[in-house]
C-alpha cells in the first residue's frame, strides 16, 4: 500500500508541476499527432487500392492476351491450311499446264511429220511453249522426256525452213 500511496504522490505532483497550458498543448499535439496518422493512412489506403486496381486491370489485359493468342494460333493454323490447299492447287494446275504444253509440243512435231507448214511465228511459240514446260517441270520436280527429243527434231526444221 505504500507503494500505491508513494506512486499517488509522484503522480500528483507531476501534474502539479504541469500547467494548463502546458496540458492544452501537450493534448493537441497529440491529436494533431493523430490526424497526421490517419492522413498518412488514409494516403497508404489509396495507393493500396489504386495498385489493387491496377493489378486486377493488368490481370485482365493478361487474360484478354492470352485469348488473343489462342485465336491468332487459330487463325494462323487455319492460313496454314489455307496455304496448303492453294499450294495443292497450283501444283495441279501446273501439272494440268504441263500436260496440256507437253500435247501442244507433241501435236506440232506430229504436224510437221503429215507435211504441214508452220509459220515463223508459230515456230517461236512452240519454243517458248516449250521454255515455259521446261519451267514448270523443274520447278514441280517432274520428269521430263517426252519432248526433248521432239524440240530437236523442231528446232532442226525451223532452221531448215527459216535458217539461223
Amino acid at each position: 500500500m505504500e507503494y500505491v500511496v508513494l506512486f499517488n504522490k509522484e503522480y500528483l505532483e507531476f501534474f502539479n508541476k504541469i500547467s494548463l497550458g502546458t496540458l492544452i498543448t501537450v493534448i493537441l499535439a497529440l491529436l494533431f499527432l493523430g490526424g497526421l496518422i490517419m492522413k498518412g493512412l488514409d494516403r497508404y489506403h489509396r495507393f493500396k487500392k489504386t495498385i489493387e486496381e491496377k493489378d486486377n486491370l493488368m490481370d485482365g489485359h493478361t487474360k484478354e492476351i492470352r485469348e488473343l493468342n489462342k485465336d491468332v494460333n487459330e487463325i494462323k493454323g487455319k492460313i496454314d491450311d489455307v496455304l496448303d490447299v492453294l499450294d495443292s492447287i497450283k501444283e495441279n494446275a501446273d501439272q494440268r499446264e504441263a500436260r496440256r504444253l507437253r500435247r501442244e509440243i507433241l501435236k506440232f512435231g506430229d504436224n510437221i511429220r503429215n507435211g504441214k507448214t508452220f509459220s515463223k511465228d508459230a515456230f517461236q511459240d512452240i519454243i517458248e511453249s516449250n521454255e515455259e514446260y521446261e519451267n514448270i517441270i523443274k520447278r514441280r520436280n517432274l520428269k521430263n522426256g517426252f519432248t526433248e527429243q521432239e524440240m530437236v527434231f523442231i528446232v532442226k526444221k525451223y532452221h531448215e525452213l527459216y535458217g539461223g
